[in-house]
């Protein structure tokens, strides 16, 4: 996983390059197809959104020489996701198993079709929040920090110090 070209496909690969349009001369919400691609499955998590693969005609690419550079930061986002996927694993010990011990063998590919499915669901999250309802110039700019105070009211306030330094803890020993 993430040693080849990807290809955003179909309604994602069109919303994936809207994301990556500037929406002045001088600015974009995103800069690369790979900064979408690193966002993304950890808001569809987050939001509980998955997304079917769309095999329409559009597609758009991330190379695999900036895959493999980035393979380590891609890997953590996988591994998050799997160790926090309650929803689908509800044992603890079988989602340290999925983030670590499965990677690559044939156990792994139904979750590496699940990740695939936050992928695409965070894509539609992200251009429905910033995009979708975008008129003028500044409507992007209002999008953007409407999302952002969304999110932090949605998931940083519910977290407390002692939980961060708690999962610290756990990711040491």
């Amino acid at each position: 996983m993430f040693d080849k070209e990807y290809s955003f496909r179909g309604t994602h690969a069109e919303k994936v390059t809207e994301l990556t349009a500037g929406f002045d001369r001088d600015n974009k919400l995103f800069a690369r197809n790979f900064d979408v691609y690193m966002v993304a499955p950890i808001i569809g998590f987050l939001y509980g959104r998955k997304a079917d693969l769309d095999k329409g005609k559009e597609t758009t690419k991330i190379f695999p020489d900036i895959l493999i550079r980035e393979q380590p930061n891609l890997q953590f986002n996988y591994r998050l996701i799997m160790l926090l996927d309650k929803e689908n694993e509800m044992d603890f010990n079988e989602r340290i198993n999925k983030a670590f011990r499965y990677d690559g063998s044939e156990k792994a590919q139904g979750d590496e079709q699940l990740y695939e499915q936050y992928v695409r669901g965070g894509v539609d999250v992200l251009y429905e929040k910033l995009l979708e309802t975008v008129n003028n110039s500044d409507d992007y700019l209002k999008n953007l920090y409407d999302f952002l105070e969304e999110f932090d009211k949605r998931y940083n306030q519910a977290v407390s110090t002692d939980s961060i330094l708690n999962l610290c803890k756990l990711a040491r020993s």
